[in-house]
């Protein structure tokens, strides 16, 4: 009926595993768990995994060199025997106890995809609120549905994503230049062009896994390099994302280089902001749009 599909990389899975097996036991479908590690390098936790999964009966496989995200879980999905795949990653955790369950009632006989929600827990510490990476969920992730009008299938969210096997024989997970950054955006924007069906399901998971303000500022580089890429090779899908639309409509107006201009002169001093106790995601999102134009300008 079900396989849940995890990519793993230098993070522990044993409370995610346990609440997964917990969920799991309830259920009257036959389901299974598969971790796959995309070469950690992290020995300690990669052997703390692979235990946990042994003394579980859960599989987990290891690569031999990393894959990045997409192919992971490409992979994850060759490894997997039943009709549905239930992509998570290591770093969330269902909201609901009868997450899995819920995944399960929601299929109709003509559904393809669902996707649920990430949210953000609000009992953290001090610096988590500092902390870039957490702002930015809870601005822009947790409320990107609900306050936009723009299609659905922008918001499409490996992290918690359900999809019929035979659909997604024809739909993997583009495989972009860069491991990190707008693979899962692709793949809605690729689905909705085909008609393939997208049912966006109140089943929310939280995102733990909050990385140092430092590490999202560069991951979100390598992500908008990503973009970088996609418009060097005029692909027709990314113009539907609004920042690629806001670079082609400056690029009409002859001024990409002038923004790459004041991009270059304030760089610096919106690094240091975004990586401060009182970070702006506000300048976060003018950033991310400058370091589009800087790689671009000719």
């Amino acid at each position: 009926m079900i396989s849940i599909l995890i990519p793993v990389y230098n993070y522990s899975i044993v409370n995610l595993g346990n609440e997964l097996l917990m969920q799991k036991n309830k259920l009257d479908v036959p389901c299974e768990i598969i971790f796959f590690d995309d070469c950690s390098t992290n020995e300690k936790i990669k052997k703390e995994n692979q235990l946990f999964c042994k003394n579980n009966n859960i599989a987990y496989h290891v690569s031999k060199k990393n894959l990045g995200r997409a192919e992971a879980r490409n992979s994850l999905a060759e490894l997997a025997r039943y009709e549905w795949l239930l992509f998570m990653d290591s770093d969330v955790f269902p909201v609901r106890q009868d997450y899995l369950k819920k995944f399960i009632l929601s299929i109709s006989p003509t559904g393809q995809v669902y996707t649920g929600n990430i949210l953000y827990r609000r009992d953290v510490s001090e610096n988590y609120k500092n902390n870039l990476r957490w702002k930015y969920g809870i601005k822009y992730e947790e409320n990107c549905i609900k306050n936009d009008n723009r299609s659905k299938y922008l918001y499409l969210k490996s992290a918690n994503l359900m999809v019929r096997k035979k659909t997604f024989k024809h739909n993997f997970f583009p495989v972009l230049k860069y491991n990190y950054g707008y693979e899962d955006t692709m793949l809605g924007l690729s689905l909705e062009e085909k008609g393939v069906k997208l049912e966006i399901i109140h089943n929310p998971v939280y995102h733990d896994g909050l990385e140092t303000s430092q590490v999202f500022l560069n991951k979100t580089e390598e992500a908008i390099r990503n973009l970088a890429e996609l418009i060097r090779e005029e692909n027709n899908l990314c113009k539907r994302i609004k920042i690629i639309k806001l670079y082609y409509l400056l690029k009409k107006l002859n001024c990409v280089k002038y923004v790459k201009y004041l991009f270059e002169k304030n760089r610096n001093s919106m690094k240091k902001k975004l990586l401060s106790e009182n970070s702006d995601v506000r300048i976060f999102q003018l950033y991310k749009f400058g370091y589009l134009c800087y790689l671009l300008a000719l």
